[in-house]
């Protein structure tokens, strides 16, 4: 297919090497920087723009790789008729581009991506589409990039997006905060990275419920007490000690019932 891409941040690059790596060709790449759009453009061999109202009217699909809150603008301000055009967030509704063109959907990669990377990881794709031409056309666009297709409506992938959060964004969020409080207190960050590498590599072949260990699974207050002690100086991270203790308890005791 013929592709325009909107945006240039991290989904921007990953979908746009991808695409053309499976002999799609992205004939522009659109963005609000002027150098981050010649550096996307550069590594694409495309044109760019700053302008959306030199957006190329001649492509098979409009990709709308932008921040979640730059979707609504564009909404307002970018119109491409019968198009298709999709957009690439996961908590934002198809009907938030239903004013940019008469066939709109979503295409919705279910992973971590930045475009640093040189080898992306598997890359899950969710679908939806405002008619079944559009929808077709992008099942065969995602099959160029994707492990895995599966077609949902908003609702479902704000919720996929949220279990996504919690499992990626929060739990990032903690090996960060371990690793500051290491450095904070001069202890040796590496240690850790063995557990943290079993941690992830056991839910291949485990339920991540059976496999929880800890003080607060068995109930120890004696350490749990201990370690709020050590975070005292730091009420946040008491806290969120404190709440997902209490969560790993009652996880477990509800399950057990």
């Amino acid at each position: 297919m013929d592709i325009v891409i909107v945006g240039t941040g991290n989904i921007a690059h990953c979908f746009g090497h991808l695409l053309k790596l499976h002999g799609h060709q992205v004939l522009q790449i659109v963005g609000r920087n002027p150098a981050h759009a010649a550096e996307l453009g550069d590594l694409l061999h495309a044109p760019y723009t700053t302008d959306l109202l030199d957006i190329n009217m001649e492509a098979d699909m409009y990709l709308l790789a932008v921040s979640d809150s730059a979707i609504p603008l564009l909404n307002d301000e970018l119109r491409l008729g019968r198009r298709m055009v999709a957009h690439t967030a996961g908590a934002v509704p198809l009907s938030a581009i239903s004013r940019i063109s008469t066939n709109t959907g979503v295409i919705y990669p279910l992973q971590s991506i930045r475009k640093e990377l040189k080898n992306y990881p598997p890359i899950p794709i969710m679908l939806e589409a405002s008619n079944d031409e559009v929808l077709k056309r992008l099942q065969a666009l995602a099959q160029s990039i994707a492990s895995r297709i599966t077609v949902t409506d908003s609702h479902q992938r704000l919720q996929y997006h949220l279990t996504a959060v919690l499992c990626n964004n929060f739990t990032n969020h903690l090996i960060a905060r371990a690793k500051a409080y290491c450095e904070k207190e001069d202890l040796d960050f590496t240690l850790l990275q063995p557990i943290i590498r079993e941690t992830f590599d056991r839910l291949e072949k485990f339920p991540p419920e059976s496999v929880q260990t800890g003080p607060a699974i068995r109930q120890d207050e004696a350490t749990m007490e201990l370690h709020r002690n050590l975070l005292a100086g730091d009420e946040y991270l008491q806290l969120v000690y404190s709440v997902l203790s209490d969560s790993i308890y009652n996880f477990h005791e509800k399950s057990s019932k």
